[in-house]
């Protein structure tokens, strides 16, 4: 007896049936398969942990051995293996300037929170005018804003917001990576340039001029001496610093070059005189951070895969002198790590230098010699690493990836003391603290720009 034939209907029953157990099944081994590769990825997080620990402690050791074989390189100096010389008097200076821990007081309490300073956009840098008063911020929004930060601590619930619609706001091309203002002491107001630098990611330097008496800023036409025809980098600007004593602007980019550009004053119709003096061509792969010593005499540089800081004398037609950054006595070429930010000490005295290596490095300015290591923080090839030193000299501050707070080691000690947190609520992408007054600036990645006082 045969079976009757199924209906169409039945058939497509059965087929539908089929369909969704296969999907069923194809799901289920999509689930099986997926909580494999979630153990997987378990499992590398742990051994990426593990091995982020042995590196820290290789890095320790290698530090520890490189303190060993200069103490014992010092001790040989000390058994007339330098013809009889007395001991080298600078070290002794090195030990006097931190034998005693500071005295506790820093900037630790906000004074002013400036919320959206760049709309939607995150702050990227910030400076302070040297009299304080005057705020200088770059965006990912592509605009340079001055603001008067003091109007923010006015006691009435729209201070904030108020000086946030009354900074003012000067458009550029591209993205605004660094700020900032003239530093030329021992002048008065009326003989300071009026003037603000902004680098950009499009390797352009824009040189503004502003009048806060008109709450205005425009860019400046510049009248070059010598060919340049604008301050001009081949690849996005890495960092810019002026001479203390002179209207010197140096500026780096990623490319390896460094221009140093003589800067006017402005005229009235808006525009400046600008001359080239010196155009550095530096080894590696691209200048990251610079900045002045000796009073303004001498331009620091440190470029990505070198292992020295270079000295340039302007005085003597940017002669170079190079110090490696693995310390006195050191014969070691290799260097693990690239100094992302070199700020100079209060005196003068003394250079920090932020790392990619979770490593910040005090050295004796003009020289090889390692002053402290300070550890305690974060920070890797992927981060921003930023450093500010305090007024007195005796603490410096800098941001981590471990959270959004800003570190603050006693020099003397080389330990953290404080940790100023519970403000910003992203990281912290650049700190500016002041040559005058106990001040501190911090712009994160939350979209503020916070001002910190001496609560003293």
């Amino acid at each position: 007896r045969h079976n009757a034939p199924l209906s169409c209907q039945n058939q497509s029953n059965i087929m539908d049936l089929l369909g969704d157990l296969g999907n069923a099944d194809q799901l289920t081994s999509a689930r099986e398969e997926n909580k494999v590769l979630q153990k997987k990825v378990d499992e590398l997080k742990f051994r990426v942990r593990e091995l982020t620990i042995e590196n820290e402690s290789l890095k320790a050791e290698v530090n520890m051995y490189r303190k060993e074989a200069l103490s014992l390189s010092t001790s040989m100096n000390g058994l007339n293996m330098n013809g009889g010389n007395e001991m080298d008097e600078s070290m002794e200076s090195v030990c006097e300037d931190y034998v005693k821990s500071g005295n506790g007081i820093f900037p630790s309490q906000v004074c002013a929170t400036l919320q959206n300073l760049h709309g939607v956009s995150n702050p990227l840098c910030c400076v302070l005018h040297p009299d304080d008063g005057l705020m200088g911020t770059g965006g990912a929004d592509g605009s340079l804003i001055l603001t008067q930060w003091g109007m923010a601590t006015a006691p009435t619930p729209s201070a904030a917001s108020d000086t946030v619609q009354a900074a003012i706001r000067v458009k550029c091309d591209a993205p605004v990576l660094k700020v900032a203002f003239p530093q030329q002491k021992g002048i008065s107001a009326l003989d300071r340039l009026p003037i603000v630098a902004a680098g950009c990611m499009d390797g352009n330097v824009k040189l503004m001029h502003y009048d806060l008496m008109n709450k205005s800023a425009r860019p400046l036409n510049l009248n070059t001496i010598g060919g340049a025809s604008m301050i001009k980098h081949g690849k996005y600007v890495k960092d810019m610093a002026w001479s203390p004593n002179a209207n010197i602007l140096a500026t780096a980019c990623a490319e390896g070059k460094v221009f140093l550009t003589k800067v006017n004053f402005p005229d009235d119709m808006g525009s400046v005189d600008v001359e080239r003096i010196q155009t550095l061509h530096l080894p590696g792969e691209g200048v990251e951070a610079l900045c002045f010593v000796d009073g303004g005499d001498t331009l620091c540089c440190f470029s990505r895969g070198t292992s020295y800081i270079s000295y340039f004398d302007l005085k003597d037609n940017c002669k170079q002198t190079r110090h490696t950054v693995n310390g006195a006595g050191s014969l070691d070429d290799f260097v693990s790590f690239a100094i992302l930010s070199l700020v100079p000490s209060p005196n003068g005295k003394f250079l920090a230098a932020a790392t990619d290596t979770s490593r910040n490095i005090i050295f004796e300015a003009g020289t090889p010699k390692i002053v402290r290591d300070l550890y305690g923080h974060k920070n890797d090839g992927f981060s921003t690493p930023k450093i500010a030193w305090s007024g007195s000299g005796s603490y410096l501050f800098g941001n981590t990836q471990d959270d959004n707070s800003i570190c603050v080691w006693d020099i003397a000690s080389a330990s953290i003391v404080k940790k100023l947190d519970g403000e910003h609520s992203g990281l912290i992408r650049d700190i500016f603290s002041s040559s005058s007054s106990d001040t501190l600036v911090t712009a994160s990645y939350d979209k503020t720009v916070r001002v910190w006082s001496n609560p003293f």
